[in-house]
């Protein structure tokens, strides 16, 4: 009865799987924003819209039959595209009007010289989570690395020309199986809420669903598991080991005080590098916002209400990024994220961290930009477990992984995406390797 439970189990699997859907479709195209449509800048050959003849210089008016004009809202319907479906696309040449219809071309799956690339779903709430996860070539039952992200909304599947791709290739090398899910809502995930549209909350149920699945892979090796936060995904890493007590948790350009306190100390860093702000415009910004931030943080009024207020309406708009009447969006994320962020009580989790922890701190990130948070990180853990914690600045390292010898030049990098053009600071890939191997038995 027994092997009869087991079978029925297995099939309603199978056939659950079976019923997910195509890979999401690639458009292969980059373009700018212009007040009539998108002016085609590049199209790629293995894209969707190369099938149609879509050219440098075309202007895309509507994608299926919707009117775009900037690449967020051509993105926002080319996402919901599968392979194998029909896509429609209306475009200038010239003088000259077009319309075309073409068939939805899967995104190409990722390949490797030096892993193997498995991809999986995982099951979530009412819908399921792609997972990618790569495994030393040649290698069996393996260290494995949770990787969690920053906060934005990113695929796991651009990992591999950013800098998350230049780690992992580093550990990859060294025998460690790492371990990449995606948010809700976002890649081939399906049945799931919008990454925009969720909380704090639904991001870490979906790393700890993430935890889970990397507990259960055959090849590897489940007293040898490691979690690895970078910015936002530092925040998180400590929420999901608490739960678990895996081998050790890395954590880079994270912080530890509440967000809304840490805020303040970043705008008096990045309003004069990023917005040429002197340093008493600076000030007076910081102590009008502090108000805001106060009521939105605090007392937990939402966007809609703080922008009734005159004296914040305007630095509402233009800080908190509110427009009347559209969307919950604030930051690239629903603004009830940010206040559950403010919320966590980020001392009580650390202490509950009961594993070797290395916090990596960047003298060049921005970003994360106060030895207050490492310092923090590492005396909470060790304050509950006697040299856990291990903190390792590296100067000339930004928030990008990048080789910066400074704030300005951070920012100049960043501006020119040199993350994507090779700059990978070499030595935070050392520090994380040479401390795994510390703690691998």
């Amino acid at each position: 009865m027994k092997k009869i439970g087991c079978f029925l189990l297995m099939l309603l699997s199978a056939i659950a799987y079976a019923q997910l859907p195509e890979r999401k479709a690639v458009m292969g195209m980059r373009g700018k924003d212009t007040a009539d449509g998108i002016l085609v800048d590049t199209v790629f050959a293995n894209g969707t819209l190369a099938t149609v003849g879509i050219q440098k210089g075309d202007l895309i008016v509507s994608l299926n039959n919707q009117s775009v004009t900037t690449m967020l809202e051509f993105n926002a319907i080319a996402s919901n595209i599968r392979a194998g479906e029909s896509v429609s696309v209306m475009f200038s040449r010239g003088r000259k009007r077009n319309a075309a219809t073409t068939t939805a071309v899967a995104r190409a799956l990722e390949q490797s010289d030096i892993a193997e690339v498995k991809y999986d779903w995982v099951k979530f709430r009412n819908g399921y989570l792609r997972a990618i996860t790569r495994i030393p070539k040649g290698k069996t039952i393996v260290p494995a690395i949770l990787l969690i992200p920053g906060y934005g909304c990113g695929s796991i599947e651009n990992y591999a020309s950013s800098y998350n791709g230049k780690l992992m290739d580093e550990w990859l090398k060294n025998g460690y199986a790492v371990v990449t899910i995606e948010k809700s809502g976002v890649g081939d995930s399906y049945g799931c809420v919008p990454c925009a549209e969720v909380d704090l909350v639904t991001d870490i149920e979906s790393f700890d669903a993430g935890y889970r699945y990397m507990e259960q892979l055959p090849f590897v090796d489940k007293t040898q598991l490691f979690i690895w936060g970078h910015s936002r995904g530092g925040t998180i890493a400590p929420e999901i080991a608490k739960r678990h007590q895996p081998k050790g948790v890395m954590v880079f350009g994270c912080v530890f005080r509440p967000w809304s306190e840490f805020l303040l100390e970043m705008h008096r860093v990045q309003k004069p590098l990023l917005d040429g702000l002197n340093y008493q415009q600076t000030e007076t910004f910081v102590r009008t916002i502090q108000k805001v931030y106060y009521e939105f943080f605090v007392l937990k009024k939402s966007p809609a209400e703080l922008y009734q207020n005159p004296e914040y309406k305007a630095v509402v708009a233009s800080e908190l990024g509110y427009k009347e009447n559209r969307n919950n969006n604030m930051w690239g994320r629903h603004w009830r994220f940010w206040q559950q962020l403010d919320s966590l009580n980020l001392a009580q989790s650390w202490q509950k961290v009961n594993c070797p922890v290395l916090v990596i701190h960047g003298g060049a990130d921005y970003e994360q930009c106060s030895l207050v948070e490492p310092y923090m990180i590492q005396q909470a853990v060790n304050e509950a477990h006697p040299n856990y914690a291990t903190w390792v600045t590296i100067p000339d390292l930004d928030h990008f992984m990048m080789k910066s010898k400074d704030w300005p030049e951070a920012v100049k990098n960043f501006r020119e995406q040199q993350y994507l053009k090779g700059n990978f600071h070499p030595q935070i890939a050392d520090e994380t390797i040479k401390w795994l191997k510390k703690y691998l038995q």
